[in-house]
């Protein structure tokens, strides 16, 4: 199937289905259609050889770091899972591929911290994790032997929803019960599709809103009863200001929002570039919506980082840009985040660790952190470079800060506390130790709070590939799950005082 081309420029959605995507499991990052916007130029600083390795435990040292670099840079971060009551008598832990601690899988989808586990959806299994001490509270298996190719953004009521299907398929949707693992009910997707082509879609976002999981799947979109999974209704994308046109448009996130489900959509055809609409997940109504027109090219890498306020990431060929939009989905304003594969480039949605285009597209993370009026991002790590943490005040777009840690890449913002932004920082060269840090939100003076030298074996003095990590936080430590079954390294590790 070929890709339509139009005024705007070449698209830059996601890779299916316009153009179907490629077997197998690609490299971390979205790669949009070429003319490549040079990202496949850059290496980055985790992609390197993976040596084989067994796992040894963390030694926890002092350290001592320099204070931050005077204000200068800035950028964003995705809401962070919630993280409720202490964990009492923990304990350091970490589990091994290569020690069979955890079943095989090729890719992980998501995971959350949800009461007292660490839960994570992989494309083989759900699995909880008791997040004192890392035992295993349950397992259950994708049906079928299928793969899991989406999940929901967080749990709502004890239930996750999750899309499965065949390797190049995503056509069914299940629910579990966190509290046991149970399955609830299965049942097909059904969504309809405008560009049939030659493969379905391999993915799909899905998100429990009300009394019903609400599914966005190429071009179409709809939703399944959360009590019995009967379908309520589908339809395909389409946006009020061009029907005549029949655009051919596909959702890129959603994410629920004040009782109702907020999709970001764009389109092949047309005069616009970005599309926020507000639905009743129930009805599928279009209750509000805002279309932004097309500049230079078309937008990829497209996903929704922070809902309150809403904050919107986009990238054409070459330059990146955050859309803050109001309540009401009116555009607010736009802040230049630059290249991401430049020096001074801000992040956008990479995934952390957890390769959307890979596994099946999931609500987009990005190592982000938002409040109401900075947003806290990373420039993009790269190999043998120190980048750092950026402050960006969203009404104004400029910079308060740049944080760099010497010799540390910092791989992700993960919660403020006490007026200090706590950071997970890997080693500029693998052999080096994990660092956690606080960086005030004030002038991002840098404080030290734990280093730790997190080893594979004995024989191999390198540690885990950190860009292959999702990194949480709670219980004062920090928590890292691989998003790619690590068989010779590290799968989920804990890095605490």
């Amino acid at each position: 199937m070929t890709t339509p081309n139009h005024p705007g420029g070449q698209w830059q959605g996601p890779q299916q289905p316009w153009p179907p995507q490629g077997h197998g499991y690609p490299p971390p990052h979205r790669t949009p259609p070429p003319p490549p916007p040079g990202k496949s130029k850059k290496f980055l600083f985790w992609l390197i050889p993976l040596v084989v390795v067994v796992v040894t435990a963390a030694v926890v040292l002092p350290i001592a770091l320099s204070g931050g670099n005077p204000p200068r840079d800035q950028a964003a971060r995705q809401q962070q899972p919630s993280s409720p009551a202490p964990v009492a008598q923990k304990v350091k832990w970490r589990l091994s591929g290569l020690e069979g601690d955890v079943p095989e899988y090729k890719q992980g989808i998501t995971t959350w911290l949800y009461e007292d586990t660490l839960v994570v959806v992989r494309d083989k299994y759900v699995a909880a994790f008791t997040r004192a001490d890392g035992k295993q509270r349950w397992l259950t298996e994708v049906p079928g032997g299928k793969r899991a190719c989406g999940a929901s953004v967080e749990p709502v009521d004890a239930k996750i929803a999750f899309a499965y299907g065949e390797e190049k398929t995503c056509d069914h949707a299940a629910v579990l019960d966190l509290k046991d693992g149970k399955l609830g009910w299965q049942q097909p997707l059904e969504i309809p599709q405008k560009l049939q082509g030659d493969r379905p879609p391999k993915s799909a976002i899905l998100q429990i809103v009300g009394d019903v999981v609400f599914a966005t799947q190429g071009e179409g979109m709809g939703a399944l009863d959360l009590a019995t999974g009967a379908k309520k209704w589908a339809k395909t994308h389409m946006r009020e200001p061009d029907q005549a046109d029949s655009p051919t448009c596909a959702g890129q996130d959603a994410v629920p929002k004040d009782g109702k489900i907020v999709v970001v959509m764009t389109c092949l055809t047309g005069e616009y570039g970005l599309s926020m609409l507000r639905i009743d997940a129930s009805t599928g109504n279009i209750e509000g919506q805002e279309h932004l027109p097309k500049e230079s090219s078309s937008l990829g890498n497209v996903g929704v980082l922070s809902v309150k306020p809403l904050l919107v990431y986009g990238k054409t060929t070459d330059a990146g840009t955050y859309f803050l939009f109001e309540d009401d989905l009116k555009l607010k304003s736009k802040i230049d985040g630059g290249d991401p594969f430049s020096p001074d480039g801000l992040n956008g949605t990479d995934g952390q660790g957890f390769d959307s285009d890979a596994s099946g597209t999931e609500h987009a993370v990005s190592p982000v952190l938002v409040t109401e009026e900075v947003l806290y991002t990373i420039t993009m790590p790269q190999a043998g470079t120190v980048n750092a943490l950026v402050a960006v005040e969203l009404n104004t777009g400029q910079r308060k800060w740049s944080a760099k840690i010497p010799e540390g890449t910092v791989m992700a913002p993960l919660a403020i506390e006490d007026g200090q932004v706590i950071t997970e920082v890997a080693p500029v060269e693998r052999d080096g130790p994990q660092r956690v840090v606080k960086i005030a939100v004030a002038d991002g003076a840098v404080t030290p709070l734990v280093e730790a030298q997190i080893e594979n074996a004995d024989n191999d003095r390198n540690g885990p590939i950190s860009g292959l990590y999702r990194y949480l936080w709670a219980d004062g430590r920090v928590y890292a799950v691989s998003g790619r079954f690590p068989k010779y390294s590290l799968d989920i590790y804990t890095v605490e005082p």
